[in-house]
């Protein structure tokens, strides 16, 4: 049998089982068919546990005994899919792509991290310390794997991340921070018609202050300030007394974000309505993956193995957040989209481009070669 013959026997067994990110059993199941295949390498394997609020991880070695890792790999094993989807749509393959859930986002990235160690050239395997670590909760932002996964980037020269590449065929080079904040408006009640200038309107607050955070935006450094919920009042005939506005930042480089979060408590402070407060809460935060100068060295012999396969790549940088965001966090340069190509993600469309999964193995094997 071919490669891609025999990776796709091996992916449908990843595929036809649920495993959304809530369901432990799946998402262990996953990890312990990975388990099987890295221990086939020779890698020491064990099934991490992460509290009980996830199913297990899986953490891969071939020298378990390094304190520096000259590559981390990482690829998650949970879905986005509701129980009874594998059953009711179970991995296919139409003409030069496969589909099920899960198919690209993550399972072939995974797999292809297997496949390429498998085709790596031995002495490379003898002369990298290599991790690999599959976390269970990529797509709840990774609550319960995010620390662990920081440990191990810690430890690491460089980190691939194994989502899958973009439907061109692109990886990924950096990607966006992400902030997320809730600001409450405190008002008064009163009626509109007999007290209107009695009361203290927190729509109006909020609107006026929403208005002036939305013009924080910069074009310049590309960081970005989005409105995307406002929830205040009952009836029109009432002054509204509460409102509650919840704004998303992005922001290419944590030192951007610096900035941004000082502005946005200044305007927190000012009064956007008489007799109105205001109170603002940073509710979650994502670091940036930038593209530092180690980033781009790491960008330029990724890109160096692929001309060594012939293999036609691009680069994007991209808004959304993966695990490469927190891994970066401790100072490794990070690249992403990894896997091979696909789209359609979270969506009964998800697919995989065949036609990359074997190029992408070499790629990833002959890049081993090149550190």
């Amino acid at each position: 049998m071919s490669i891609l013959q025999n990776y796709l026997t091996d992916l449908e067994e990843l595929v036809n089982f649920d495993s959304g990110t809530q369901n432990f059993a799946g998402v262990t199941h996953a990890a312990e068919i990975m388990k099987r295949h890295f221990e086939a390498l020779g890698f020491t394997c064990e099934l991490v546990d992460l509290g009980p609020k996830a199913g297990k991880g899986l953490l891969a070695r071939n020298k378990p005994e390094s304190d520096v890792y000259d590559v981390l790999m990482n690829g998650h094993l949970d879905t986005v899919f509701d129980d009874g989807t594998a059953a009711m749509r179970p991995m296919s393959v139409k003409d030069d792509r496969a589909f099920g859930p899960g198919v690209s986002d993550c399972k072939s990235g995974v797999l292809a991290i297997y496949y390429a160690l498998k085709g790596a050239d031995p002495k490379d395997l003898d002369r990298l310390s290599i991790c690999v670590a599959l976390n269970p909760d990529e797509e709840t932002m990774s609550p319960n794997s995010n620390h662990w996964l920081c440990e191990l980037a810690a430890k690491a020269k460089r980190v691939l991340v194994f989502e899958a590449a973009r439907a061109g065929g692109q990886l990924v080079r950096s990607r966006k921070g992400s902030g997320n904040y809730t600001v409450n408006f405190k008002g008064l009640a009163s009626h509109s018609g007999n007290a209107f200038y009695e009361g203290g309107n927190a729509i109006i607050a909020a609107m006026r202050f929403g208005l002036a955070a939305a013009a924080l935006s910069d074009p310049i450094t590309g960081t970005t300030v989005n409105i995307g919920v406002i929830k205040g009042g009952s009836v029109s005939n009432i002054v509204c007394p509460e409102c509650e506005v919840q704004i998303n930042v992005r922001f290419w480089r944590n030192e951007d974000e610096a900035v941004m979060h000082e502005a946005l408590l200044k305007l927190a402070d000012a009064v956007w309505a008489p007799r109105v407060t205001q109170t603002l809460v940073r509710t979650g935060r994502i670091g940036a993956m930038p593209l530092s100068d180690a980033t781009k060295d790491l960008v330029e012999q990724m890109t160096r193995a692929a001309e060594l396969e012939n293999v036609e790549i691009g680069w994007v940088d991209a808004g959304g957040a993966s695990d490469g965001n927190h891994m970066a966090e401790m100072g490794v340069p990070v690249i992403d989209g990894c896997g091979p190509a696909g789209g359609g993600f979270h969506a009964d469309s998800e697919f995989l481009r065949l036609d990359t999964v074997e190029e992408r193995i070499r790629m990833i094997s002959r890049f081993l070669s090149l550190i």
